[in-house]
């Protein structure tokens, strides 16, 4: 009787799995998930194939002492793996990064080599063991003995082109200087060369290198009224000017920007394969005594550049409904109601986290509401100060700008996301679009949906995101884009996935239509492929 009652159980656990592993929904999109698997480090980034399987680059060991792999998922599971050596021609070399291009995995390397700063790269084949000797793609001097590498390493997202940017020391100018190398999937040199900005380097600050999908390189940065010498917070006052340019043959090309009266507090780069380069942030006032009471955000700023031409085909202010933008916080949860004494101190900061072109040429995108407060306190006894540090990641802003340069639409949808001490690797949310509809994916609360599935709380009402057995889901939300409509339903719940999703690492892989999950339990993970139709 005990060996049949053993029997039927992991049969229907079997079944069960089976039904949640490959699913269809709304016939929008297939999701699969592999079984359960030792974890063989810590993710750091997954890199995807130009098939259904990919690559997992990982850190295996402590904070000071361990190793940097490659983990082969085949069919969503764990085929081959190999340790990352790091070695290049002139002996033991710093770890960079890698990337997936070409059809095969390159790890970027850095040294320093009789004064003079070097950066490899070793490619490693199918078995994941180097493949060949490290080449030389970078090098700079600097005789300084403490000297350390300052390379940037950035592709483009169809991950045809390697841009590699460091910062050129010793230069007795009030300006900085930047050299650079750009490489084709086959890591042949397409241009390189040096260039300096024409501004004081005291007083900019660089926002992203970004390499576009036809391998033009451009630069943001924000200009400064004084010198931007605040490291761990944000100096709303001290903002002057957004300054783009593109770097061609050493020579930079500014695109004319009219801010008006306003500051950019968060920017976004993009491009697409038709030669367009879009720049998003969100904005606000630059009036100095609002910035200080509220630093409030007003819309989002956009400009569009054709790359083939040099010209700029759309710039505009899209200010959001008055008031939907709420810099306060809100009434979401028991932690926030102990501390409302302090509310007015505590101020959201807003992150654009995606932006889509669509085929029409209008946007869709998403900003996400988010804050980090920090408690200390002193223990008169022992003279020792602890800190605490909260992680708040709450409403998703979510929109579509039409070519007529307004919103077609707005929307808010509501989530509380609440950790201490660890960064919040299980909140935040991931986002893609099949064209037709937007989605959203996120940790949420059984206790905000009924038997169904189906969200049942009202906005500003909904309870905070719950990591336990019971009470875990994982959530999507679906915006239309044309009317801008939400349905937002349970997409399962942990006691079915047996794990917790991480939306921070799903990796969205726009070349297949597809976004490879997530997701982890103790010292166990497992991976999804979500295909988009």
């Amino acid at each position: 009787m005990c060996d049949k009652v053993i029997i039927s159980f992991i049969i229907y656990n079997i079944l069960s799995f089976s039904i949640l592993s490959q699913k269809e929904y709304s016939n929008n999109f297939n999701l699969e998930w592999g079984t359960l698997e030792r974890s063989p480090g810590s993710l750091l980034e997954i890199l995807p194939q130009k098939n259904n399987d990919f690559y997992s680059l990982r850190w295996s060991g402590g904070r000071a002492f361990g190793t940097y792999r490659i983990v082969d998922h085949q069919n969503l599971q764990q085929a081959n793996q190999g340790r990352i050596k790091q070695v290049a021609q002139s002996g033991i070399a710093n770890f960079e990064t890698a990337y997936y291009i070409g059809d095969r995995i390159y790890v970027f390397l850095s040294d320093k080599v009789n004064g003079e700063l070097v950066l490899y790269v070793q490619p490693y084949s199918k078995e994941l063991i180097p493949d060949g000797s490290s080449i030389v793609i970078a090098k700079y001097n600097n005789d300084k003995i403490n000297a350390k590498p300052n390379f940037g390493v950035i592709s483009s997202k169809n991950k045809d082109y390697i841009g590699v940017v460091w910062e050129i020391p010793g230069r007795k100018t009030i300006s900085d200087a930047y050299g650079y190398v750009i490489l084709d999937q086959y890591l042949n040199t397409l241009q390189q060369g040096a260039y300096n900005i024409p501004l004081n380097g005291n007083l900019t600050t660089i926002n992203e290198h970004h390499i576009s999908n036809t391998g033009d390189y451009f630069l943001s940065l924000t200009e400064h009224k004084r010198p931007n010498d605040r490291i761990f917070s944000r100096d709303y006052d001290n903002f002057k000017a957004l300054h783009v340019y593109k770097i061609k043959n050493d020579a930079l090309s500014e695109f004319s920007l009219n801010i008006e009266d306003k500051r950019i507090d968060d920017i976004k780069m993009s491009s697409n394969d038709e030669g367009i380069f879009s720049l998003s942030g969100i904005y606000g006032s630059s009036e100095i005594k609002q910035n200080r009471r509220k630093h409030l955000v007003e819309g989002i700023f956009v400009i569009r550049i054709d790359t083939e031409l040099d010209s700029m085909i759309f710039q505009g202010f899209i200010p959001f409904r008055k008031e939907f933008i709420n810099m306060d916080f809100n009434e979401k949860s028991t932690l926030r109601s102990r501390r409302k004494r302090n509310r007015g101190q505590e101020l959201y900061n807003y992150k654009i986290r995606d932006i889509f072109t669509l085929n029409d040429g209008s946007l869709v995108g998403s900003i996400e509401q988010y804050y980090i407060f920090e408690r200390s306190s002193y223990d008169s006894r022992t003279g020792l100060t602890s800190t605490i540090y909260y992680y708040y990641y709450d409403d998703i802003i979510a929109f579509k700008i039409g070519n007529n340069k307004t919103f077609d639409w707005q929307k808010k949808i509501n989530k509380s996301q609440i950790s201490t001490n660890d960064g919040g690797p299980f909140s935040s949310y991931s986002s893609f679009t099949d064209g037709f509809k937007l989605y959203f994916i996120f940790n949420d609360n059984l206790k905000n949906y009924n038997e169904d599935g189906k969200f049942i709380r009202t906005n500003e009402q909904c309870y905070p995101f719950n990591l336990s057995r019971r009470k875990n889901v994982a959530a999507i939300s679906t915006v239309d884009i044309e009317s801008g409509n939400e349905v937002r339903n349970m997409l399962f719940s942990r006691r079915e996935l047996k794990s917790i999703v991480v939306p921070k690492m799903f990796k969205l892989d726009t070349t297949q239509n597809r976004m490879l999950l997530y997701a982890l339990i103790g010292g166990k993970e497992r991976f999804g492929i979500l295909k988009i139709k």
